[in-house]
């Protein structure tokens, strides 16, 4: 299946202390409590599956899931009737009606998993995520759709077919899966603000309403944000959130704005709490301490605002660069954050974006990096900082030490960044 040319941020749900299931597992008759596109208003897993299932966790809002349906409909109907195709959605049930409504027909099942029982059981770190099972229920290969090839669905049909239906038998596929197309799962904030960053991303997400939301964020109180944003968790959370969707809603209303980058930057048409923001002071006087935009992250203001001093973080954390999306080709994917799973979110951030976007040559000794490091390279602690970091994140050996250079920045605009 064609790769698709973004990558990142995943992060977990509030699921309770067990152990998801893994490739060679055997996965139990789980009921689907709600379903949709069936004959049936609720089934099990055993009615719904083929002689080959694929489950795929969807979102409306994912756009590598939305891109990969048509050639899961491909595979369905080429396989058919061996292969079964099952979405599985944590979204609203009207919502998704209405999206399949919308998509007629619709060749796929899809189980609304509003009790989780589906997303409890697999614990998906990231959308998409795909299960292939076998007919007795044997997990074959965890992957993303985007992973899936007809070579791949063809083994495993002919391999059901000629061997014996023990799990000891199962044809598990160890090549390692690139993992560069992910979204991150919509898991809805305790905190009041945040929460409502999060409804807003996901309306600019799904090119639903956001005027509600503009409103909402204009009528709070100053107070209100002061309070209500008490720790770091909280503001990366909140900010991070809003300047995606505002730079999605912005563009996709007006992408001629983008014409004059430096303007759309810097206007303060961010209405919050009754005081005017910009993308430039969300990013670089609130998320990056009051540091002066173009010092490579070397100088701060010397004199900032009250209010930034008020609202900005008590320590910078060189991760947001890794969830904020500009509207550009190079900018990292939009994901939704939350206070709660902040520090997972951005490790794994960070992770998918330096493991798509870094490229090491073992020949030259050369380790190319996105621009972005080179733009605010103080924030990552130097070059040095940034070859430990791949390091860490196993992207480099621990005895290469190469040289680095930058790569040249995508400005193109690229509204489909969240991969809606």
């Amino acid at each position: 299946m064609k790769q698709f040319s973004f990558l990142l941020p995943l992060f977990y749900l509030n699921c309770p202390a067990q152990v998801a299931y893994k490739q060679g597992d055997t996965v139990s008759n789980l009921r689907a409590q709600q379903i949709l596109n069936f004959t049936e208003s609720s089934t099990t897993l055993n009615k719904l599956k083929g002689n080959v299932t694929i489950l795929d966790f969807f979102g409306t809002w994912c756009a590598p899931c939305i891109k990969a349906l048509p050639e899961l409909q491909a595979y369905q109907t080429k396989f058919k009737p061996e292969l079964k195709v099952i979405l599985i959605s944590i979204e609203d049930k009207n919502k998704l009606a209405a999206f399949i409504s919308k998509r007629q027909p619709f060749a796929f099942t899809m189980i609304v998993d509003g009790d989780n029982t589906f997303t409890n059981a697999f614990n998906p770190p990231s959308y998409p995520y795909t299960i292939v099972l076998d007919k007795n229920l044997n997990i074959l290969l965890i992957t993303n759709a985007a992973d899936l090839t007809e070579t791949i669905l063809e083994k495993f049909i002919a391999d059901g077919k000629k061997i014996a239906d023990t799990k000891s038998t199962i044809p598990v596929i160890s090549t390692e899966i690139k993992r560069d197309t992910t979204m991150t799962l919509y898991n809805e904030s305790n905190n009041i603000l945040v929460k409502l960053s999060q409804d807003f991303m996901y309306a600019a997400k799904t090119n639903a309403a956001t005027e509600n939301y503009i409103n909402r964020l204009k009528d709070l109180t100053y107070d209100e944000l002061i309070t209500g944003l008490k720790n770091d968790d909280d503001k990366k959370a909140f900010w991070v959130n809003l300047y995606n969707a505002y730079t999605n809603t912005s563009l996709h209303n007006n992408p001629d704005q983008y014409k004059d980058r430096k303007i759309f930057f810097k206007n303060q048409n961010i209405i919050v709490a009754g005081k005017p923001f910009s993308l430039d002071k969300i990013e670089h006087g609130i998320l990056r301490r009051s540091k002066i935009k173009w010092s490579l992250g070397y100088f701060s203001k010397l004199f900032p605002q009250k209010e930034e001093k008020e609202l900005r973080l008590d320590k910078l954390d060189y991760r947001i660069h890794f969830a904020l999306n500009c509207g550009a080709k190079s900018c990292p994917p939009i994901a939704f954050y939350s206070p709660e799973k902040i520090n997972t979110q951005l490790d794994v951030a960070a992770t998918a974006y330096l493991s798509a976007e870094a490229e090491y040559d073992a020949v030259t000794n050369v380790l190319k990096l996105p621009a972005i490091l080179s733009w605010f390279r103080r924030d990552f602690g130097g070059k040095k900082k940034m070859v430990e970091l791949l390091k860490s994140k196993q992207l480099l050996k621990p005895d290469v030490n190469p040289r680095i250079k930058f790569k040249k920045y995508d400005w193109a605009l690229y509204l489909d960044n969240y991969k809606l």
